[in-house]
């Protein structure tokens, strides 16, 4: 019985869908509808050429809003919806594209799925935000969240080439997993840091700083042996030179990359590894150099003492009186016999000088007490080397330098070099 009554009501429904089949394929499709197009409020407004406008405007079923493939352009400038004209890290970045209303509401694609463009590369970690329907314009926010991420050398590239670019412009685009979007927009991108001014005369203190600190004080000079009132006339100490050297480097490569990239936690590279280096040769350097002090000294007071120790026993027994043919008389001997062999030691003792005062830099760091050596000079080239690949490496990559192993493992050798021969090393007069 209940399905008896349902019957006329199923005929009913047939009958009108057969006399009006368009409301109900109206209705069916409302939650689908795509949202109404103003082409006044595009940022590409003035691109659109009439037909395709008037195409546009007809029902998608006779191929309305069908147009060419989405292109960036430069926008609506007037109005200030426009492709940014200016690229830095951490602002935001704005991309007119022409069709974008097509692309995504008429061919049903992704806006999550469009990454920026900038001169060639491409910025795969930066998420789209997409503008209200039909102003077609998408914002990026470009910044780097990880060290690792491949923006990283994006960005680096980016201003790499702009330093190369006459007016510092590139091309600026987007793109899909399927398609590059054409692209009629150029943006400037600055060669260097909008503080670098700043950031020169900031590396610029810090180096008077150190070269006033070394010159007027002991803070890379050879004080051991030195008269307290002459310690800072002392030679510069080309271990604790080297160790300055990479210390300015790397502080100085660190804040321009955080600058540059807005980053405070920098792969350090290989840079851990130069820094141990100096240290290690600088350490060494200074206790080669304490050690053969202490050594001489060592020596003297021992030779002294014992001379002490002779005399004294020798008045001694000569004092108590000696017998012809006793153990005294052999025991006198014997220690006149020693004593005779350690006078003769203390009498060739090299004199205790003074540590001799510094000349002038060069002639401080790459000599010794025979002159120039090969062994400070080789470990003084390989340092400026490296140094300036260095510089280079992060001028050029924003990233500290990744030197490879057979270069640290030479820079070693020559360390270790530089600090073997200072053991027989003599002293400078």
């Amino acid at each position: 019985m209940k399905v008896l009554w349902r019957t006329p009501l199923v005929v009913a429904f047939v009958a009108a869908v057969v006399a009006n089949p368009g409301a109900f394929h109206n209705s069916a499709s409302a939650s689908t509808a795509i949202p109404p197009r103003d082409f006044s409020s595009s940022c590409a407004k003035a691109e659109y050429t009439p037909e395709e406008k008037s195409l546009a405007a007809s029902p998608p079923s006779n191929g309305g809003s069908i147009v060419s493939e989405p292109e960036v352009v430069l926008g609506d400038l007037e109005n200030h919806l426009s492709t940014s004209q200016e690229i830095k890290m951490g602002r935001q970045v704005t991309v007119c594209v022409k069709g974008l209303y097509n692309w995504i509401y008429v061919q049903k694609k992704l806006p999550t799925d469009l990454h920026l463009l900038i001169g060639g590369e491409k910025f795969s970690s930066m998420t789209a935000t997409v503008s209200p329907p039909g102003q077609e314009y998408i914002n990026f926010t470009l910044r780097i969240d990880s060290p690792d991420s491949p923006d990283w050398k994006a960005w680096a590239s980016i201003v790499e080439a702009s330093r190369h670019s006459s007016n510092h412009k590139l091309s600026i685009s987007i793109f899909s997993s399927a398609q590059v979007f054409e692209s009629t927009a150029v943006a400037e991108v600055p060669p260097y840091p909008t503080s670098w001014r700043y950031l020169i005369v900031a590396f610029a203190l810090l180096l008077v700083a150190l070269v006033l600190l070394a010159w007027r004080t002991t803070l890379l000079r050879y004080t051991s042996g030195a008269a307290v009132n002459l310690k800072n006339q002392a030679p510069f100490s080309l271990g604790l030179v080297q160790m300055a050297f990479w210390f300015y480097l790397a502080i100085a490569a660190y804040v321009y990359i955080c600058v540059s990239t807005l980053q405070i936690h920098i792969p350090m590279g290989s840079v851990l590894g130069l820094l141990g280096i100096s240290a290690t040769t600088g350490l060494a350097a200074v206790a080669v150099d304490t050690g053969k002090n202490v050594n001489a000294k060592s020596q003297k007071n021992a030779l002294l003492a014992e001379q002490a120790a002779l005399n004294a026993r020798t008045e001694e027994i000569q004092t108590a009186g000696v017998v012809q043919g006793s153990a005294a008389e052999t025991e006198l001997s014997d220690k006149k016999s020693r004593l005779a062999q350690v006078n003769a030691e203390v009498a060739h003792l090299p004199p205790e000088l003074p540590a001799a005062p510094g000349k002038d830099f060069f002639d401080d760091i790459l000599s010794d007490g025979d002159g120039i050596s090969f062994h400070r000079f080789q470990i003084f080239v390989w340092t400026i080397v490296l140094g300036s690949v260095f510089v280079w490496g992060v001028y050029r990559n924003m990233a500290m330098p990744e030197f490879d192993a057979s270069l640290l493992t030479l820079m070693g050798i020559s360390s270790g070099t530089y600090v073997g021969f200072k053991i027989p090393e003599p002293k400078k007069a």
